[in-house]
Protein backbone atom coordinates (compact mmCIF):
# COMPACT_ATOMS: atom_id res chain seq x y z
CA UNK A 1 0.00 0.00 0.00
CA UNK A 2 2.55 2.17 0.94
CA UNK A 3 4.98 1.36 -2.11
CA UNK A 4 1.75 2.34 -4.45
CA UNK A 5 1.30 5.39 -2.48
CA UNK A 6 4.77 6.73 -3.06
CA UNK A 7 4.77 5.71 -6.74
CA UNK A 8 1.66 7.38 -6.99
CA UNK A 9 2.56 10.47 -5.50
CA UNK A 10 6.03 10.57 -7.87
CA UNK A 11 4.09 10.38 -11.06
CA UNK A 12 2.21 12.93 -9.84
CA UNK A 13 5.23 15.38 -9.07
CA UNK A 14 6.59 14.37 -12.72
CA UNK A 15 3.58 15.12 -14.32
CA UNK A 16 3.50 18.79 -12.64
CA UNK A 17 7.26 19.06 -13.33
CA UNK A 18 6.08 18.26 -17.25
CA UNK A 19 3.46 20.68 -17.23
CA UNK A 20 5.47 23.75 -15.66
CA UNK A 21 8.44 23.26 -17.77
CA UNK A 22 5.93 23.13 -20.69
CA UNK A 23 4.48 26.36 -19.55
CA UNK A 24 7.45 28.16 -18.53
CA UNK A 25 9.45 27.02 -21.72
CA UNK A 26 6.73 28.40 -23.81
CA UNK A 27 5.44 31.44 -21.98
CA UNK A 28 8.48 32.18 -19.86
CA UNK A 29 9.44 31.97 -15.74
CA UNK A 30 7.67 35.57 -14.85
CA UNK A 31 5.00 35.19 -17.57
CA UNK A 32 4.31 31.65 -16.04
CA UNK A 33 1.35 31.29 -13.52
CA UNK A 34 0.76 28.13 -11.47
CA UNK A 35 -2.85 27.93 -12.92
CA UNK A 36 -1.75 27.56 -15.93
CA UNK A 37 0.65 24.94 -14.70
CA UNK A 38 -1.47 22.62 -12.73
CA UNK A 39 -4.29 22.91 -15.50
CA UNK A 40 -1.89 21.75 -18.15
CA UNK A 41 -0.61 19.23 -15.58
CA UNK A 42 -5.14 18.23 -14.98
CA UNK A 43 -4.62 18.40 -11.07
CA UNK A 44 -5.71 20.99 -8.39
CA UNK A 45 -3.79 23.39 -7.08
CA UNK A 46 -3.74 21.98 -3.42
CA UNK A 47 -2.31 18.91 -5.08
CA UNK A 48 0.30 21.46 -6.94
CA UNK A 49 1.23 23.22 -3.63
CA UNK A 50 1.53 19.55 -1.55
CA UNK A 51 4.34 18.59 -4.08
CA UNK A 52 5.86 22.29 -4.62
CA UNK A 53 5.45 25.32 -2.34
CA UNK A 54 5.42 27.52 -4.73
CA UNK A 55 6.33 28.44 -9.37
CA UNK A 56 9.99 28.75 -7.94
CA UNK A 57 10.42 25.45 -6.18
CA UNK A 58 9.09 24.05 -9.84
CA UNK A 59 11.63 25.73 -11.51
CA UNK A 60 14.12 24.69 -9.36
CA UNK A 61 13.70 21.05 -9.54
CA UNK A 62 13.84 21.42 -13.41
CA UNK A 63 16.81 23.04 -13.69
CA UNK A 64 18.58 20.52 -10.77
CA UNK A 65 16.80 17.79 -12.72
CA UNK A 66 18.14 18.76 -16.42
CA UNK A 67 21.43 19.82 -15.29
CA UNK A 68 21.98 17.23 -12.80
CA UNK A 69 21.90 14.32 -15.41
CA UNK A 70 24.50 16.51 -18.03
CA UNK A 71 26.76 16.99 -15.08
CA UNK A 72 26.31 12.96 -14.45
CA UNK A 73 26.92 12.49 -17.88
CA UNK A 74 29.73 14.71 -18.32
CA UNK A 75 31.72 13.11 -15.47
CA UNK A 76 31.51 9.64 -17.02
CA UNK A 77 32.85 10.97 -20.12
CA UNK A 78 35.42 12.58 -18.51
CA UNK A 79 36.56 9.55 -16.57
CA UNK A 80 36.30 7.12 -19.70
CA UNK A 81 37.20 9.16 -22.99
CA UNK A 82 40.94 8.01 -23.52
CA UNK A 83 42.20 11.68 -25.14
CA UNK A 84 40.21 14.91 -24.46
CA UNK A 85 39.20 15.43 -28.01
CA UNK A 86 36.86 12.29 -27.53
CA UNK A 87 35.68 14.15 -24.03
CA UNK A 88 35.17 17.01 -25.46
CA UNK A 89 33.08 15.37 -28.45
CA UNK A 90 31.39 13.41 -26.54
CA UNK A 91 30.17 15.97 -23.99
CA UNK A 92 29.16 18.36 -26.98
CA UNK A 93 26.86 15.62 -28.42
CA UNK A 94 25.22 14.96 -24.72
CA UNK A 95 24.63 18.50 -24.51
CA UNK A 96 23.18 18.83 -27.85
CA UNK A 97 21.23 15.42 -27.78
CA UNK A 98 19.36 16.67 -24.56
CA UNK A 99 18.52 20.57 -26.25
CA UNK A 100 17.42 18.98 -29.33
CA UNK A 101 15.57 16.30 -27.43
CA UNK A 102 13.67 18.69 -24.92
CA UNK A 103 13.39 22.13 -26.48
CA UNK A 104 11.82 23.13 -23.61
CA UNK A 105 14.34 22.66 -21.07
CA UNK A 106 16.48 24.33 -23.32
CA UNK A 107 15.22 27.30 -23.91
CA UNK A 108 14.29 27.71 -19.69
CA UNK A 109 17.78 27.00 -18.95
CA UNK A 110 18.83 29.62 -21.55
CA UNK A 111 16.57 32.45 -20.47
CA UNK A 112 17.64 31.34 -16.38
CA UNK A 113 20.85 32.21 -17.99
CA UNK A 114 20.36 36.05 -18.51
CA UNK A 115 17.26 36.59 -16.58
CA UNK A 116 17.95 38.75 -13.46
CA UNK A 117 16.58 37.53 -9.85
CA UNK A 118 17.11 33.63 -11.83
CA UNK A 119 15.61 31.07 -9.50
CA UNK A 120 19.08 29.35 -9.26
CA UNK A 121 18.99 27.21 -5.67
CA UNK A 122 22.31 26.64 -3.81
CA UNK A 123 22.23 22.66 -5.22
CA UNK A 124 21.57 23.96 -8.66
CA UNK A 125 24.71 26.49 -8.38
CA UNK A 126 26.99 23.77 -7.10
CA UNK A 127 25.79 21.16 -11.04
CA UNK A 128 26.65 24.88 -12.79
CA UNK A 129 30.29 24.73 -10.96
CA UNK A 130 30.91 21.02 -11.39
CA UNK A 131 29.72 21.04 -15.25
CA UNK A 132 32.13 24.03 -15.99
CA UNK A 133 34.86 22.38 -13.96
CA UNK A 134 34.53 19.23 -15.80
CA UNK A 135 34.73 20.90 -19.11
CA UNK A 136 37.36 23.35 -17.79
CA UNK A 137 39.55 19.97 -16.55
CA UNK A 138 38.56 18.64 -20.44
CA UNK A 139 39.89 21.82 -21.99
CA UNK A 140 43.49 21.67 -19.66
CA UNK A 141 43.55 18.02 -20.34
CA UNK A 142 43.83 18.65 -24.37
CA UNK A 143 46.54 21.45 -23.66
CA UNK A 144 48.83 19.06 -22.20
CA UNK A 145 47.60 16.72 -24.70
CA UNK A 146 49.26 18.74 -27.51
CA UNK A 147 45.68 19.63 -29.36
CA UNK A 148 44.44 22.65 -27.89
CA UNK A 149 46.22 26.05 -27.88
CA UNK A 150 48.56 26.65 -24.41
CA UNK A 151 46.99 30.07 -24.72
CA UNK A 152 43.86 29.64 -24.24
CA UNK A 153 42.09 29.97 -20.57
CA UNK A 154 40.09 26.86 -19.91
CA UNK A 155 37.86 28.47 -17.47
CA UNK A 156 36.81 31.11 -20.05
CA UNK A 157 36.58 28.47 -22.86
CA UNK A 158 34.15 26.36 -20.66
CA UNK A 159 31.63 29.38 -19.90
CA UNK A 160 31.38 30.18 -24.38
CA UNK A 161 31.09 26.23 -25.34
CA UNK A 162 28.28 25.91 -22.65
CA UNK A 163 26.71 29.22 -24.14
CA UNK A 164 27.72 28.48 -27.61
CA UNK A 165 25.95 24.85 -28.15
CA UNK A 166 22.79 26.14 -25.51
CA UNK A 167 22.07 29.06 -27.80
CA UNK A 168 23.77 27.34 -31.18
CA UNK A 169 21.01 24.98 -30.48
CA UNK A 170 18.07 26.96 -30.24
CA UNK A 171 19.11 28.74 -33.36
CA UNK A 172 19.62 25.56 -35.75
CA UNK A 173 15.88 24.82 -33.90
CA UNK A 174 14.24 27.86 -35.01
CA UNK A 175 12.93 28.75 -31.81
CA UNK A 176 11.28 32.03 -32.51
CA UNK A 177 12.82 34.99 -31.46
CA UNK A 178 14.90 38.25 -33.51
CA UNK A 179 17.90 35.63 -34.28
CA UNK A 180 16.10 32.47 -34.30
CA UNK A 181 13.45 32.51 -36.29
CA UNK A 182 15.42 30.75 -39.49
CA UNK A 183 16.86 27.08 -38.88
CA UNK A 184 20.13 27.18 -39.14
CA UNK A 185 21.02 24.84 -42.25
CA UNK A 186 17.89 25.76 -44.49
CA UNK A 187 19.40 29.20 -45.62
CA UNK A 188 20.55 28.91 -49.57
CA UNK A 189 23.64 28.03 -49.42
CA UNK A 190 24.19 26.45 -45.85
CA UNK A 191 26.22 22.99 -45.89
CA UNK A 192 24.44 20.00 -45.65
CA UNK A 193 21.78 20.32 -47.99
CA UNK A 194 22.35 17.11 -50.29
CA UNK A 195 20.30 14.98 -48.37
CA UNK A 196 23.62 13.00 -47.24
CA UNK A 197 24.24 11.07 -44.50
CA UNK A 198 26.92 11.85 -41.82
CA UNK A 199 30.04 9.72 -41.89
CA UNK A 200 30.78 8.00 -38.55
CA UNK A 201 33.38 9.69 -35.84
CA UNK A 202 33.44 13.35 -34.84
CA UNK A 203 34.84 16.35 -36.35
CA UNK A 204 37.17 16.19 -33.19
CA UNK A 205 38.48 12.47 -34.17
CA UNK A 206 38.52 13.42 -38.25
CA UNK A 207 40.74 13.53 -40.29
CA UNK A 208 42.42 17.01 -42.45
CA UNK A 209 39.87 19.09 -44.30
CA UNK A 210 38.88 17.65 -47.79
CA UNK A 211 40.45 13.95 -46.81
CA UNK A 212 38.22 10.94 -46.96
CA UNK A 213 35.96 10.75 -43.72
CA UNK A 214 36.99 14.91 -42.81
CA UNK A 215 35.48 17.39 -41.21
CA UNK A 216 34.46 19.04 -44.29
CA UNK A 217 32.91 16.14 -46.16
CA UNK A 218 31.03 15.58 -43.01
CA UNK A 219 29.50 18.58 -42.77
CA UNK A 220 28.69 18.65 -46.47
CA UNK A 221 27.11 15.34 -45.82
CA UNK A 222 24.75 15.92 -42.66
CA UNK A 223 20.83 16.78 -43.63
CA UNK A 224 19.91 19.77 -43.13
CA UNK A 225 18.19 21.13 -40.02
CA UNK A 226 19.01 18.29 -38.02
CA UNK A 227 21.21 16.98 -34.95
CA UNK A 228 23.56 15.47 -36.31
CA UNK A 229 24.32 18.46 -38.86
CA UNK A 230 24.72 20.88 -35.71
CA UNK A 231 26.72 18.34 -33.53
CA UNK A 232 28.98 18.57 -36.58
CA UNK A 233 29.47 22.37 -36.75
CA UNK A 234 29.86 22.80 -33.27
CA UNK A 235 32.40 20.23 -33.12
CA UNK A 236 34.47 21.28 -36.15
CA UNK A 237 34.28 25.13 -34.89
CA UNK A 238 35.79 23.75 -31.24
CA UNK A 239 38.17 22.06 -33.34
CA UNK A 240 39.30 24.24 -35.22
CA UNK A 241 39.49 27.17 -33.08
CA UNK A 242 41.37 25.44 -30.38
CA UNK A 243 43.92 24.04 -32.58
CA UNK A 244 47.36 24.28 -31.91
CA UNK A 245 49.26 26.10 -35.34
CA UNK A 246 49.79 22.96 -37.69
CA UNK A 247 47.75 20.69 -35.69
CA UNK A 248 45.33 19.68 -38.05
CA UNK A 249 47.32 18.98 -41.11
Amino acid sequence: MGTRRTEKACATRRQLLDAALEVIGEKGYSAATVDEIVEAAGVSKGVAYYHFKSKAAMAESILEDGIGRIVAGFECIAAEAPTAADALTGMIELFASGIFENKAFGRFFVSELWREGRVWSDAMRGYERRLLDVLEGQIARGQREGCIRPEIDPAFEAVALVGMVLTGALYHLGDEGPLTREPLGQRAGAPGKTGETEPEGGALRGGAPGEAGSDADGLRGCAAGGKEAFIARIVDFVRHANARPGALG
